[in-house]
């Protein structure tokens, strides 16, 4: 039996690329198995851990590339032999390795996770960079250089002046919709409908 595995790192991502990519491989739609999880490791990956259970000796997984089934060159290569114990190999499309092969195809797949692994480093060091360089407004909160705002969480109080502008629009002396009323706040629309129009 020939399956599919795809995979991304956050739910708002999409996976549609991927199947295209399996699809057109040969793998039967029904056969893909689809995941929303960190690359990192493999100990939250539950649909994965179906699937290994699902798989028998003779099976093949295909994944679009090897990002996609793993960025961590240790949980890579553990995968892979535990994978081959059970006689279960494992296809990556765009490097073109099938574990099937011997010799050159592990070197590859070394090589491969390697580079898949120092890409996620590269990736978590020009975030913590451009986090660095954010500048601070005078409660030290970080400034958006995209928006110009605050970042991260909403003030857990209202300072007086934005009750007095909440009270004004519950009373119906401001003539604005809730969208122009979080943004003269100074908050985000689900901070507002989530602690203050409840």
């Amino acid at each position: 039996m020939i399956y599919g595995y795809v995979r991304v790192s956050r739910q708002e991502q999409d996976l549609t690329r991927q199947k295209k990519e399996l699809l057109d491989y040969g793998v039967l739609k029904e056969n893909i198995r689809e995941e929303k999880e960190t690359g990192k490791t493999f100990e939250k990956r539950e649909v994965y851990k179906k699937l290994i259970e699902e798989c028998q000796a003779g099976d093949k997984i295909v994944c679009s590339s090897l990002d996609r089934f793993s960025r961590n060159v240790r949980e890579t290569t553990k995968q892979i032999e535990l994978l081959e114990q059970k006689g279960i190999t494992v296809v990556f499309i765009k490097e073109q390795i099938d574990t099937s092969q011997t010799g050159i195809s592990q070197l590859m797949l070394n090589i491969f996770s390697w580079v898949a692994e120092q890409e996620r480093l590269s990736l978590l060091d020009r975030q913590k960079r451009a986090y660095d360089s954010l500048e601070k407004d005078e409660q030290g909160r970080l400034i958006s250089n995209r928006t110009g705002k605050p970042v991260g969480r909403q003030p857990r109080e209202l300072t007086p002046r934005q009750i007095e502008l909440l009270e004004e629009f519950k009373a119906g002396k401001l003539k604005i919709n809730k969208v122009e009323l979080a943004n003269l706040l100074g908050v985000t629309k689900s901070f507002l409908y989530r602690r203050i129009l409840k």
